[in-house]
């Protein structure tokens, strides 16, 4: 389809603001808030008509514009790994600052990665969508010092798996993702539940981990599945020594009805 060109094209004035899906208002706000300093405008809280609250507005230093969290679990969800905003930091020091901050507050990023013009930090907020900090002054590395394999760069679309592929390791750069189901003993679910919480939080600290997903099922209130991603088999090893993975096996152990067995899981197509 063509589209013929109008003789004048409308020009707009700016960015109005930038439109953010979250699971949890409250806690996206409060992170993005300790993050990057962002304040909450509750003048500009959207309530429906019954007050529900379903989105808020946030005024971030540096910005330019003003941040809306809009609750939204099932857009949130799905973009969950998408690199939704970028903010220019000025060199390697700005950017080392910036890790001395995250550290601080004990926030899961990438390290320091070698991208296109730029050294680039990837922060994964509470949803796992990814805000990135990017260096406007370049890092003057050679070309073959791109770290295009690095999990935390977006490259764009891979070819689709091979069929010799399917049993294949973590050996080509991929992330190392597994599933677990685990069933709670009756009348137990809420506890189980609080103690993967509690896990989950710990874990998504962890520098090797790129999601760690707690699910309930919605027909069986005692059965849970926890979908992981890590950098890769290094990683996952390193997560099974740490001291909350050991508290969590003894903290639910007398709450499961049969342990978790994590299955690795192989996507079907790169894209």
């Amino acid at each position: 389809m063509s589209i013929a060109r109008t003789s004048a094209i409308p020009t707009p004035s700016g960015i109005h603001h930038i439109k953010l899906p979250v699971t949890d208002l409250e806690r996206s706000a409060q992170w993005y808030g300790a993050v990057l300093g962002a304040r909450r405008l509750t003048e500009l809280d959207h309530r429906r008509p019954d007050s529900t609250l379903f989105a808020v507005v946030l005024d971030v230093p540096g910005l330019g514009t003003r941040l809306e969290l809009r609750l939204d679990p099932t857009t949130a969800i799905a973009l969950e790994g998408y690199e939704f905003l970028t903010l220019a930091v000025d060199d390697r020091a700005a950017l080392d600052r910036w890790i001395t901050h995250l550290d601080t507050l004990g926030i899961t990023h990438s390290p320091p990665v070698a991208a296109l013009v730029g050294w680039v930090l990837v922060i994964p907020d509470p949803d796992g969508q990814r805000l990135r900090l990017y260096t406007t002054a370049p890092h003057g590395l050679d070309a073959d010092r791109i770290e295009y394999a690095s999990p935390w760069l977006s490259t764009g679309p891979g070819p689709e798996s091979r069929p010799d592929d399917e049993d294949a390791t973590n050996s080509g750069g991929e992330p190392l993702c597994l599933a677990a189901r685990c069933t709670a003993l009756p009348g137990r679910g809420d506890l189980l539940k609080s103690r993967l919480v509690t896990l989950a939080r710990a874990t998504r600290r962890e520098p090797g981990c790129l999601a760690f997903r707690v699910h309930r099922s919605r027909q069986e209130q005692d059965a849970f599945v926890v979908y992981e991603e890590w950098t890769g088999q290094e990683a996952l090893d390193a997560h099974h020594t740490t001291p909350h993975v050991n508290a969590f096996r003894s903290g639910a152990a007398d709450l499961m009805a049969v342990a978790p067995s994590p299955e690795p899981l192989v996507p079907c197509t790169r894209i």
